[in-house]
């Protein structure tokens, strides 16, 4: 069948990488289109595995002028490249698709990332009478609960992630701090203020007070990118917290890091623990919906209440000090991560949703 996903933008982000594995997985039996803004950080691992970006006007933009633009692209999409499914991983590409599924004939499907706190009425407007995928229970309770969506069309399926990278190149002060016999803690996430990089820094300046062999990494990028160095650097805390931007090979980087962080507000199944988990790498993370199914508590790491960036330090601590139980967490990350989040599960069980979609 003929498959076109559609996203607001192919960055280096969860979404995006879902996205990526499914168009690298089912590429073989199936014919993949993409669609998304023209810029996007993963849209070069798109075009090494032969798949070419489809340009879409920037779907953030609600004006009706622009929408109608967008469904009208998305119909010669449709029509051009004879797709049976459209799948839509953003509330707007999937509102879009529905509409344009009213003039051409195609099946819509969408994917629910997050945890919605708001717009309750116009993810109604977008999702209802089509299939959903939400990535974890606590993402598919919300739209039942808030948006009033039928349960009965929306189905589960836990994300996974690509446990190996060609690019084997790790950031050299990573290198040479774990070297060092530095012990690294690390937050994988976008530099924007709902992933907690505030509270991120605020454990790192209580940690480092009470231990300074322990080293803080912040890998990402994003909007608040400039005002986290500053705020490091006016903490004076340079030699505390090093900021290594965006990289494409996080799991490489995961290879020298001892216990990963989350300090999000919200999230919907986050990929960066299920990486650390891939590489025996525990995760200390927010007790919030999404987060809190992929971490056992006690188990392949710990969950701390938002903001509790006392919490944190204190998770830090005990594991630097108590190297049984670390070993003990290394050991059942990667246990649970391969009992709960199986790369061959997570395909599987979309190819079947696709097939009973085409075929309805």
């Amino acid at each position: 069948m003929n498959i076109l996903y559609l996203n607001n933008e192919m960055t280096i982000g969860g979404v995006a990488k879902c996205i990526l594995i499914l168009a690298k997985e089912l590429s073989s039996e199936n014919k993949i289109f993409i669609a998304s803004k023209e810029k996007g950080a993963l849209l070069d691992e798109f075009k090494k595995i032969g798949i070419n970006n489809i340009s879409l006007y920037d779907v953030e933009n609600k004006s009706p002028f622009n929408m109608v633009k967008n469904v009208i692209k998305i119909v010669k999409i449709v029509k051009e490249n004879n797709i049976d499914i459209i799948h839509s991983h953003h509330r707007m590409t999937t509102l879009l698709a529905k509409i344009a599924s009213k003039f051409v004939k195609v099946k819509v499907i969408h994917t629910q990332h997050l945890c919605i706190e708001d717009k309750f009425k116009l993810t109604n407007l977008a999702l209802k009478n089509i299939r959903i995928i939400t990535v974890s229970e606590s993402a598919k309770r919300i739209l039942v609960e808030k948006s009033n969506l039928n349960g009965k069309k929306i189905t589960t399926i836990y994300n996974t992630i690509e446990t190996s990278c060609k690019n084997k190149e790790v950031d050299t002060r990573l290198i040479e701090l774990k070297n060092k016999g530095y012990f690294i803690v690390a937050q994988v996430s976008r530099i924007i203020d709902y992933k907690g990089v505030y509270d991120f820094i605020e454990v790192a300046k209580k940690t480092g007070l009470k231990c300074k062999n322990i080293k803080f990494f912040l890998i990402g990028d994003g909007p608040e990118l400039d005002n986290v160095k500053k705020t490091i650097i006016e903490q004076n805390l340079e030699e505390t917290i090093y900021i290594l931007g965006a990289k494409n090979n996080v799991i490489e980087h995961l290879k020298y890091i001892d216990i990963l962080l989350l300090c999000s507000y919200i999230e919907g199944l986050p990929l960066a623990p299920l990486e650390a988990f891939s590489q025996g790498v525990p995760v200390i993370a927010t007790n919030i919906d999404g987060t809190n199914e992929e971490i056992i508590d006690g188990e392949n790491g710990y969950l701390v209440n938002v903001k509790d960036t006392e919490g944190f330090k204190n998770r830090i601590l005990y594991l630097y000090n108590n190297k049984e139980k670390f070993i003990y967490m290394k050991e059942k990350s990667k246990e649970i991560f391969y009992e709960r989040f199986n790369h061959d599960k997570y395909i599987q069980q979309h190819r079947q949703i696709y097939k009973k979609l085409k075929n309805k």
